[in-house]
């Protein structure tokens, strides 16, 4: 029993590189964020550019286990919630005004629904708002506001679990309804879109890497893979692709780098994570099988001194053999 035990419990760890993590409620994750981007979001390029840095931070947290309606089924989720907060400076020139400096805050929130195979976002919701000041001769404020709502039908979910040199691809579908609020030199306007777009989300599986970041040092996975949002960033980076580094103990990435036209436009490094409601971290790859080794160990012990104890018991309880008879032969025979 032993034997077999052991055969079942510790043949157990895959071999593949990437291991698909069982997310608990509580698990967090703190990165720093960068980024550098060439247009104020919700601005097009007849309004305005210039080149703005945004410093930042960003947490998710994992709220737990969740059911999306899907027609007359359900899919089931995990539910995530990203928060990311910063600031912002650069300087903004618009047609006819000529440059300008800009200061200000951004904020975004957001929640998610991954489906719990390969983790993609199957539908969330998400607001973002860029407060700043603006100083052209008289100062002003320009404030912007996004809502966005967007659902994904995933032709088929690739698998998590892959090796070095390995690849994993997706056809998505993406409903997106964008609601937004601009209020620029005393004017205020809104607009809405809804569309539909699709997409092919991508994923390679590089090498295998020390990765150094603020938590500290993690062997992590060089992913190439298509871009799936950078929180405080504008949308539509998220059209572009990224370098990740995901590692097996974090169960996270330790570092993402995100670009668009071939230049990098944001970058997130991990700062510190830790984990929900888990198991206790002594049950890790050999954790689980040893305890399964002591339970039987213990069981057959158990059933060895049983066994011995009842036979004991039965040995005191068995009756005295009988005396010899007066008179019979034997060594009690005296001489005459």
């Amino acid at each position: 029993m032993l034997a077999v035990t052991v055969s079942l419990g510790i043949a157990g760890p895959t071999t593949a590189a990437l291991q698909k993590p069982t997310y608990s409620t509580g698990d967090h994750w703190i990165y720093i964020t960068t980024a550098s981007i060439s247009s104020f979001p919700g601005l097009n390029s007849s309004q305005g550019s210039g080149q703005f840095g945004l410093v930042g931070q960003v947490e998710v947290r994992v709220i737990g286990p969740a059911e999306v309606p899907r027609g007359n089924t359900s899919v089931h989720t995990v539910q995530v919630l990203t928060r990311a907060t910063g600031f912002l400076n650069g300087t903004f020139r618009t047609p006819g005004f000529g440059p300008a400096d800009i200061t200000g805050t951004f904020t975004t929130d957001m929640t998610e629904f991954w489906e719990n195979q390969a983790y993609l976002p199957i539908a969330s919701t998400g607001t973002t708002s860029y407060v700043a000041h603006v100083t052209y001769i008289l100062p002003t404020d320009l404030v912007v506001n996004f809502r966005a709502n967007a659902t994904t039908s995933i032709s088929a979910v690739p698998t998590f679990d892959l090796d070095v040199g390995q690849h994993a691809s997706a056809n998505l579908v993406t409903h997106v309804d964008l609601n937004s609020t601009f209020t620029f030199f005393g004017q205020t306007r809104s607009q809405r879109n809804a569309t539909d777009l699709s997409s092919t989300w991508q994923r390679d599986v590089l090498s295998r890497e020390n990765v150094t970041v603020e938590a500290g040092t993690f062997s992590s996975y060089r992913l190439n893979q298509t871009a799936a949002g950078f929180s405080g960033l504008p949308l539509g980076i998220s059209a572009g692709n990224e370098t990740a580094f995901f590692s097996n103990d974090v169960g996270y990435y330790t570092k993402r780098e995100a670009y668009e036209n071939g230049s990098r436009v944001g970058e997130t490094r991990l700062k510190s994570y830790s984990f929900g409601s888990a198991p206790p971290s002594w049950l890790g790859t050999w954790g689980l099988p040893l305890l399964v080794i002591a339970v039987v160990a213990g069981t057959l012990l158990a059933i060895v001194f049983w066994r011995r104890r009842k036979s004991r018991i039965r040995r005191r309880a068995s009756p005295p053999a009988p005396a010899d008879a007066p008179g019979s032969g034997g060594g009690n025979d005296r001489a005459r």
